[in-house]
C-alpha cells in the first residue's frame, strides 16, 4: 500500500501546475463573463425567440468542449511521460504489480477531473448564478448540489472508461518498434468498438435488472411538470464489466510483455 501512495504522490505532484492554471483559467474566464454582462443582455431576443449571450456561451462551451479532450490528453500523457523522462526504467524495476500503476494514474487522473468539475461548477454558481436568477428558475440549493453530484458521477465513471481505454491502447502501442501513434489509434478505436460491441450482445443476461428512475435521483418533480425518466442499466452493466477487464488487462500487459522503447 506504502507503494502504490507513493506513485499516487508522484503523479498528483505531476498533475499539480496543469490542474492548478487550469483551475485558475477557469475562474478568470467566469469573472470576465461576470463583468461583461454587467453591461448588456444575458438573453438576446430575436425575431423567433431568446437566445443566449455570446458571453454565456463562452463560458459554458469552452469547459463542455476543452476539458474532456484535455482529460484524455491527459490520460495519454502520464504514461508517456514516464517514457519521456526515462522514468520508466525505474518504475519497472519496482516490486510493484502493473494493475498498482496502473491504478495510481487513473486515480490521479479521477482527481484531476474532481477539480476541474468544482472549479467549473463552483465558479459559474458564483460568478453567473445571481446574474441568470439561478435561485428564481431551480428549486433550491440542495436541489442543485444533488443533482451536480449525479451529474459528477456520470462523469466520472464515463472519463475513467474512456482513461482505461486510452492507457490499454498506449501500452499496445509499446510492444511494436514502429508507427507507436498509428497502433495506439488504432487500439483504441478497437477497444471502444468491442466495448460497445459485447455491451449490445451480453446485456440480455442482465435484463433482470430493474430500470433506475433517473427522474427520482433528479429529484424533476420539483420543478414543477411531471416528467418520467428510466434508465435501463442492462448494457452499462456490461460496458463496466469490459471496462474492468481492460483494465486488468493492461497491467499485466504492462507488467509481464511489454519491452521498454525510448
Amino acid at each position: 500500500m506504502k507503494r502504490f501512495c507513493k506513485l499516487l504522490r508522484k503523479d498528483l505532484e505531476a498533475s499539480r501546475m496543469p490542474v492548478l492554471f487550469l483551475s485558475g483559467a477557469t475562474l478568470a474566464l467566469m469573472a470576465y463573463v461576470r463583468l461583461r454582462l454587467a453591461n448588456s443582455p444575458v438573453f438576446v431576443e430575436t425575431a423567433e425567440s431568446y437566445w443566449p449571450s455570446g458571453y454565456l456561451v463562452l463560458a459554458l462551451i469552452l469547459p463542455i468542449t476543452f476539458f474532456p479532450l484535455w482529460l484524455v490528453w491527459r490520460s495519454l500523457q502520464t504514461l508517456r511521460s514516464e517514457w519521456r523522462e526515462d522514468t520508466i526504467y525505474t518504475l519497472m524495476a519496482l516490486p510493484v504489480p502493473g494493475w498498482q500503476v496502473m491504478l495510481s494514474k487513473l486515480v490521479g487522473l479521477c482527481v484531476e477531473y474532481t477539480t476541474l468539475f468544482i472549479v467549473t461548477v463552483g465558479g459559474f454558481l458564483l460568478f453567473l448564478g445571481r446574474v441568470l436568477e439561478l435561485d428564481r428558475v431551480l428549486p433550491g440549493p440542495a436541489w442543485v448540489a444533488v443533482n451536480a453530484f449525479w451529474v459528477y458521477v456520470g462523469g466520472l465513471l464515463l472519463f475513467a472508461a474512456l482513461a482505461v481505454q486510452v492507457q490499454l491502447a498506449f501500452v499496445v502501442s509499446k510492444m511494436v518498434g514502429r508507427a507507436q501513434g498509428l497502433v495506439a489509434l488504432w487500439a483504441w478505436i478497437l477497444a471502444v468498438w468491442f466495448s460497445t460491441r459485447v455491451s449490445g450482445l451480453l446485456q440480455p443476461l442482465f435484463s433482470w435488472l430493474p430500470p433506475v428512475p433517473l427522474h427520482e435521483l433528479l429529484r424533476l418533480d420539483e420543478l414543477g411538470e411531471e416528467v418520467l425518466l428510466l434508465v435501463y442499466p442492462e448494457k452499462y452493466v456490461v460496458f463496466g464489466l469490459v471496462t474492468v477487464l481492460f483494465f486488468i488487462l493492461t497491467g499485466l500487459l504492462f507488467e509481464r510483455h511489454m519491452e521498454i522503447s525510448s
